[in-house]
């Protein structure tokens, strides 16, 4: 493999050239962005992070950054949320033709966002625990 690094410092950014701050970056999960190059209507249309009692929004920009809505799919069946934990958002987009693949990967992605130290499925026996569902 050649490196390429000397011959094209233009293209190559390096870490001091990264921001995290701005309109025209969204964090995904922990660690996870979304960096826009450019700001495009989709950066200007979201408004600020807030309860939820607010207003409604537009979905989400899904993880892979196509910018379609969820009625957009051609997957009979979609989720699109936004998670509130501690402060952070985190966002999630799942679709598929089987309603049951979106509806485990819905609670997976979800339990996993809950606890660092616990798997997503032991968050969730802790939940439906303390649940008053029969399961």
């Amino acid at each position: 493999m050649t490196d390429t690094r000397d011959t094209d410092t233009d293209t190559v950014l390096e870490p001091d050239d990264l921001s995290l701050e701005g309109d025209h970056v969204r964090e995904l999960a922990e660690n996870q962005y979304v960096i826009r190059a450019e700001t495009d209507e989709l950066n200007t249309r979201q408004s600020p992070e807030s309860d939820a009692a607010d207003a409604p929004t537009e979905p989400s920009v899904d993880a892979r950054g196509d910018g379609g809505t969820l009625a957009d799919a051609p997957e009979p069946h979609g989720v699109d949320i936004s998670l509130k934990t501690d402060g952070a958002v985190a966002h999630h987009r799942a679709t598929s033709h089987d309603v049951r693949e979106v509806f485990v990967d819905l609670l997976t992605w979800y339990a996993g966002q809950l606890d660092e130290d616990m798997s997503p499925s032991e968050a969730l026996q802790v939940m439906l625990a303390a649940s008053d569902l029969e399961v």
